[in-house]
């Protein structure tokens, strides 16, 4: 076996396994691999004392075990030794076992017969997990205490929200170095915008290139971001670079991560572990330099845990992480914001900013904004060119952009006295995002590309919730 590049050379591993002729093969395969310090026990009842006696890295446990059962071990590992990363040895390989142990605390899993490089690859992908969140831990409690050093890179992102500054801070820390970030948050946080500002923080060269991921199947993901060479398929007369050489030298931004197929996970995997890709129709290796940026609006961690995510590709991309707040739980950004926007959208429209009510950040504040600022920022549109030279911004219509909420009679939308809100005057989430759809459609001019482009989801994810509306409307 090739000696391979040790992340932890002197790390130490225990290995629980009753059957003594895999432990001892395993054992030989680790020391030849150059880790030395490994030790081996055949009854699962002497772990726990082993484990306190040492300053052990690793467990590898079999889960099926008389006595005390690999299942009751793990739980007992991740309770009281969590720095233990714990990899699990079984025989079943079915999805119900795999999410059961992730959700004990098991970082991953080898099916028996255990494959020498297959152990010595999940030993190392361990260790490499364990680096980045001890880095990254650093990294927080290390340079959170610091002020921004370089506010310039921000200046598209409005904000004086506590929360916001420590991400902008933790933003400085991470964006030069070469591993991936995960952006979380729901639709209309600023998820691309904080991207592009990783990008400009990471002093790179070449391009920002950003792809909606939502709706691919495995064959247009392969070729948006690999390329294709000529004859690859029916109508390839010539061969096509994909986004990752368009991306080289600068950065790649994968949006709504979540929606790809598990074989585009497991080629995503890949790209993120040799940072080599293979163009369709193409035996040719080519290799990456791009800095890779992914976001979601989905539960990842739910996900895998139901087995739609993989859980390599999980721990790979979830290095550094950057969760945005909803617009509802920064609310003192509103007038801010308002102010930004009012001025965007009037520039934009060749007129006068009109001056805002006081009283209007008030009066949204007690709305949830389940759009974010993306919806805000319609609202703020739709409003200024509304508005009349010399006259203040009329409330209307964000009361208006607002269902279900009648006007009182001071004009104010009666929303903001949430004790008179009946439960049967309130819009179904549905209703909010078919009104917001609808509320696009109408500021793009019903041109569906730039439709998708505001929302923030790819055209094909907008194309099928309108055929699904336009089915229910039938129905009705």
């Amino acid at each position: 076996m090739p000696q391979p590049q040790l992340l932890r050379p002197d790390a130490k591993i225990l290995i629980v396994e009753d059957d003594q002729e895999l432990a001892f093969s395993m054992a030989i395969n680790l020391r030849g691999a150059g880790y030395n310090d490994v030790t081996a026990i055949n009854d699962s009842r002497l772990a726990m004392d082993t484990l306190e006696k040492g300053r052990f890295s690793i467990v590898l446990l079999d889960l099926t075990m008389p006595g005390l059962s690999g299942e009751e071990l793990l739980a007992l590992i991740s309770e009281r030794h969590p720095h233990i990363s714990t990899l699990v040895i079984t025989a079943k390989s079915g999805l119900e076992t795999v999410v059961s142990c992730w959700r004990a605390g098991a970082k991953d899993y080898i099916i028996k017969p255990v494959d020498p490089a297959r152990l010595i690859s999940a030993l190392e992908n361990a260790f490499y997990v364990r680096m980045l969140e001890e880095e990254n831990l650093a990294l927080k409690q290390g340079l959170l205490e610091e002020g921004i050093k370089n506010p310039g890179a921000m200046r598209e992102i409005v904000s004086g929200h506590p929360r916001m500054k420590s991400i902008f801070i933790y933003l400085e820390a991470i964006a030069r170095t070469p591993y991936p970030i995960l952006i979380t948050g729901e639709s209309g946080t600023g998820k691309e915008l904080i991207a592009r500002c990783a990008y400009k923080l990471g002093g790179l060269t070449g391009e920002f290139v950003a792809v909606n991921l939502a709706g691919l199947d495995d064959a247009l993901f392969s070729d948006a971001l690999f390329g294709h060479s000529s004859g690859a398929f029916t109508g390839a007369d010539k061969g096509r670079e994909g986004l990752l050489r368009k991306a080289e030298n600068g950065a790649i931004f994968l949006d709504e991560i979540w929606d790809i197929e598990n074989v585009s996970q497991q080629k995503l995997l890949r790209l993120l572990q040799e940072r080599e890709f293979h163009p369709l129709g193409s035996d040719r290796k080519e290799k990456t330099n791009a800095r890779i940026i992914v976001a979601t609006n989905s539960d990842l961690e739910k996900k895998m845990k139901d087995g739609k995510f993989r859980m390599d590709l999980f721990y790979r991309l979830n290095t550094h992480r950057i969760h945005l707040p909803p617009l509802r739980e920064r609310t003192s950004d509103l007038p801010l914001l308002l102010d930004h926007f009012i001025k965007k959208h009037a520039k934009m429209l060749k007129k006068s900013p009109p001056t805002c009510p006081e009283r209007l950040a008030d009066m949204l504040s007690r709305y949830d904004f389940p759009g974010n600022i993306r919806e805000l920022e319609n609202m703020a549109a739709d409003a200024v060119a509304m508005a009349r030279d010399g006259e203040p911004l009329s409330t209307s219509p964000f009361s208006k952009a607002i269902k279900g909420k009648a006007p009182d009679r001071d004009g104010v939308s009666g929303f903001s006295n949430a004790s008179a809100l009946q439960p049967d005057s309130m819009p179904t989430l549905e209703e909010v995002e078919q009104k917001h759809i609808a509320d696009v459609l109408k500021l793009a001019d019903n041109n569906l590309t730039r439709a998708a482009e505001i929302l923030g989801i790819g055209y094909s994810t907008l194309h099928r919730k309108l055929k699904k509306q336009s089915g229910h409307n039938k129905l009705k």
